[in-house]
């Protein structure tokens, strides 16, 4: 999953396909086009994700529902179809992965999924971490709404060689001020594990921005069409058109990272060549005859067979060995 050679890219899903699995299959299809390595479903169970009587929440535009049970219910997948669109997304060979919201699927799903994906708001909710645990499967766990205690904590009921921390914001679209990458390189540096990036802004500025502070595993919800304006992530998701341009400049921001070898690069030895100056005689110089300030000259193009011109200060008061014509190489 992770390498420093290519972003592994998630579409999440989610409950964007509104409960129709015409539009759940047509998400994954997408997903496998536009260049995504994986597409991610949810798992819950209405009765033990929310309180009965807790109110749909305000940044859920499009619903007719009170409260969020009613919403949960009408959205939820079974079992039997996780199923299904496991077997389809093997069919289109992407990878699948499935965030589960009640410890009592992970047994269940463990078969199914590459890796589980553990949401923020579920990040301290230790029976799940324990059963996840249990299956010996990679966990990428989301880090919105915690600080470092709450995230090393956390750590303790999971295996830590196998978890991938995601900076996370909770803010759903998340301002672009808000976003704060440099956490990436923070959590990196104090947790000695892999960083990827669950972006909940909206387009995908931030998601290309987080290539360039570490993140080699990224997050994006994801509409299978681009009028699910029902679903209540779609201000903060991307279509297909998207997804493309995001995997293109994804790819583009990687390959300008490079390395850190102490080097001239190859394309630039030309420039080397042309623009660097070697040291040349102004004049005809005799031998025996001291070298001057006024005897020599730097020009292009370099030569690496002459005398370094870090050097020049060095030849001045030295006498030449031999006769130097005007404009030869010293």
């Amino acid at each position: 999953m992770i390498s420093n050679n290519r972003v592994y890219l998630i579409a999440e899903i989610g409950s964007a396909h509104l409960g129709k699995m015409n539009l759940a299959f047509k998400a994954i299809k997408e997903a496998k086009k536009g260049g995504a390595d994986c597409v991610k479903f949810q798992l819950f169970d209405e009765k033990t994700i929310v309180h009965p009587k807790l109110k749909t929440l305000s940044y859920i535009k499009f619903n007719k529902y009170k409260y969020q049970i009613d919403r949960f219910k009408k959205m939820k997948v079974s079992l039997a179809t996780i199923n299904k669109l496991y077997k389809y997304s093997q069919k289109l060979k992407i990878d699948f992965c499935v965030t589960p919201f009640d410890p009592r699927f992970v047994k269940k799903i463990a078969k199914y999924v590459k890796f589980f994906k553990i949401a923020s708001g579920d990040l301290n909710y230790i029976p799940l971490l324990k059963e996840i645990k249990k299956t010996k499967k990679k966990v990428v766990l989301s880090t919105g709404m915690s600080n470092f205690q709450n995230i090393k904590n956390s750590l303790r009921y999971l295996d830590k060689k196998k978890v991938i921390l995601m900076h996370c914001v909770s803010k759903y679209p998340t301002k672009i001020s808000d976003i704060n990458l440099s956490n990436i390189t923070e959590l990196k540096n104090f947790f000695k594990v892999p960083v990827g990036f669950s972006d909940h802004t909206s387009g995908i500025d931030a998601t290309i921005a987080s290539v360039f502070f570490g993140a080699r595993i990224i997050e994006k919800h994801f509409v299978p069409f681009k009028g699910a304006t029902k679903s209540a992530d779609y201000p903060l998701s991307i279509n297909f058109k998207d997804l493309i341009i995001l995997r293109r400049k994804m790819n583009s921001a990687l390959s300008m990272i490079g390395n850190k070898k102490d080097k001239v690069l190859k394309c630039e030895k030309y420039g080397e060549k042309n623009l660097k100056r070697s040291i040349y005689s102004s004049k005809k110089i005799l031998k025996g005859e001291k070298f001057t300030k006024q005897n020599l000259i730097c020009l292009r193009p370099y030569k690496n067979k002459g005398v370094k011109i870090e050097k020049f200060y060095n030849l001045i008061g030295r006498k030449a060995k031999k006769n130097i014509n005007k404009y030869q190489l010293i």
